[in-house]
């Protein structure tokens, strides 16, 4: 076959592909999806997400129920682990009370290599930020989540208090005045892969910071939420290792916060997937496909969380720009590969040193 036939083939390949996918802005393909989605979510009428703002979404996403006011948000709201741990509960026992889970991306990518979720066409990805999505599409990566070192109460920390290093966050003053939250398990991971050598996990250096750190004693809250609402009351000047999102919802309402975020720090992605046995699949695809779309994007960062949209197409929401704003960049982020960085033995390695660290196990 000579180089000009080739070539032509290729493209179309690429063509078809394309076409059959439905990834053309406004395209047929991507129209009768959503069309039979629609027709199929008015007889389930509902579906039932698991995640840390499973009540926010319940409560205040008015755009997706302006879209589908046939559809109730039902609400399973619990921590990531505990999200996580309930899927595979309910899956080996084969009665699912979940239909679609809104997580951190170490639990999608979990609940995926237990092969639980179900893969689907989402036709707004097309306008997504490049490398922002797994490597199996099984499930959809919507918003990037800043993990920063910590956030603090602006009336317990004066402005040239606040830690601008490693360092500075290990200095003997901060010894009884701050926090760890328990949800904080997979910060060492995070911590190993942010000063890895090459592809190798800097696990000495994650553990030796942590353990210094522990020295503080830090007052140990139970969650993200119930941590940064304790720091906003002055229980404690700082939280250590925390998503910003609870952070900006309180500080729009005019809670003394601010944010540790110096140089480089981590960050995953608020992630969503539908479950295989779903009862509500296609009431779950409409919530996806509207947080993918760029209006979703926009008042999510609007009136539930502070993180970055990776829709190209979206603007960034108040509670987004309030997290851009404290130093939470998105060229600071050193956004983790969970295919890569989180497999089960190296989220286990990192569970078990921090609950043992802090005395829970």
């Amino acid at each position: 076959m000579n180089a000009g036939k080739s070539l032509r083939r290729v493209l179309m390949v690429w063509f078809l592909v394309g076409f059959v996918a439905g990834i053309r802005p406004g395209s047929a393909r991507s129209d009768s999806l959503r069309d039979r989605m629609i027709a199929q979510a008015k007889n389930e009428k509902q579906f039932i997400v698991g995640g840390p703002s499973g009540d926010n979404f319940r409560d205040e996403l008015v755009g997706f129920k302006k879209l589908y006011p046939f559809i109730t948000i039902k609400v399973f709201t619990g921590n990531s682990a505990d999200v996580t741990n309930r899927v595979f509960a309910e899956a080996q026992a084969g009665k699912l009370s979940i239909d679609m889970v809104a997580s951190s991306s170490e639990s999608l990518e979990l609940i995926a290599k237990g092969d639980l979720l179900t893969k689907m066409e989402y036709p707004h990805l097309k306008d997504f930020q490049a490398g922002t999505q797994p490597r199996s599409g099984a499930y959809v990566q919507g918003f990037l989540n800043p993990r920063v070192q910590g956030i603090y109460n602006t009336d317990l920390v004066p402005p040239g208090e606040v830690p601008k290093s490693w360092e500075d966050m290990l200095d003997p003053k901060w010894n009884g005045k701050t926090m760890l939250s328990r949800t904080a398990e997979d910060i060492p991971a995070h911590l190993a892969y942010l000063w890895r050598e090459g592809d190798k996990l800097n696990w000495d250096r994650a553990f030796d910071f942590f353990r210094k750190l522990e020295k503080q004693k830090p007052i140990i809250a139970r969650g993200a939420r119930g941590g940064t609402q304790r720091v906003a009351a002055g229980e404690a000047a700082i939280l250590w290792f925390i998503s910003v999102g609870p952070a900006g919802r309180l500080a729009a309402m005019g809670a003394p916060m601010g944010l540790v975020a110096f140089p480089k720090f981590t960050g995953t992605f608020r992630s969503y997937g539908i479950l295989k046995g779903a009862r509500n699949p296609a009431s779950s695809w409409l919530f996806i496909d509207y947080l993918t779309s760029p209006e979703g994007q926009f008042e999510y960062t609007e009136v539930i969380s502070a993180k970055v949209p990776v829709n190209k197409k979206a603007k960034v929401g108040k509670l987004g720009r309030w997290m851009v704003a404290q130093g939470a960049t998105v060229e600071n982020t050193v956004a983790m590969d969970a295919e890569v960085a989180f497999d089960e033995k190296i989220i286990k390695k990192s569970e078990d040193f921090f609950l043992k660290l802090i005395g829970i196990k």
